[in-house]
């Protein structure tokens, strides 16, 4: 690039402006003033690239929790064994698929003193055979009250419970 005329000077762009005021045009050198704006566009695209909040927005989000249906069948107590018998619940999805692989807490209604814990076969059920009786206040809220089976939820399921009676077997 050559001096500027007489009384002129280079602006950022590398145009040269005359020192004669508006009587004189800008002289701007079409090549550099281009390679400086390819220069400024590259670096922005690989800013906006780079991004991470750019990059983290172009998935798509997860979809919400699905509902699921559960039912729980009437259990025994064998108080002579001190244990629960037969404590069994079944889950689906609300169009009647069943669910495997889910753990299940059996607990007492109301106070939800934990019995035991058992994961839904293929077929959608969980079953408690021999869970301990709970403490002599338990056992009598649980005569009367009846016991809950729970889901307590992960990213595919919504939580969801299920209640029954008990009784002396």
């Amino acid at each position: 690039m050559s001096d500027p005329p007489d009384g002129g000077y280079f602006n950022t762009l590398g145009c040269v402006h005359a020192g004669l005021a508006d009587k004189w045009p800008t002289l701007c050198s079409m090549k550099q003033m281009t390679k400086r704006w390819l220069a400024i566009a590259a670096a922005l695209i690989s800013i906006v690239a780079s991004s991470p909040a750019q990059a983290a927005g172009a998935q798509p989000p997860p979809p919400p929790p699905m509902r699921l249906n559960a039912v729980a069948y009437y259990g025994t107590m064998d108080v002579i064994a001190r244990e629960t018998l037969g404590l069994r619940a079944r889950f689906t999805t609300i169009d009647g698929r069943p669910v495997a692989g889910l753990p299940i807490q059996f607990v007492t209604t109301g106070e939800r003193w934990f019995m035991c814990e058992a994961t839904t076969d293929l077929n959608g059920f969980a079953e408690c055979r021999n869970g301990p009786i709970p403490p002599p206040i338990s056992v009598l809220n649980l005569l009367v009250n009846g016991y809950d089976a729970i889901f307590e939820g992960n990213r595919w399921f919504r939580p969801v419970m299920a209640h029954n009676n008990i009784g002396v077997g």
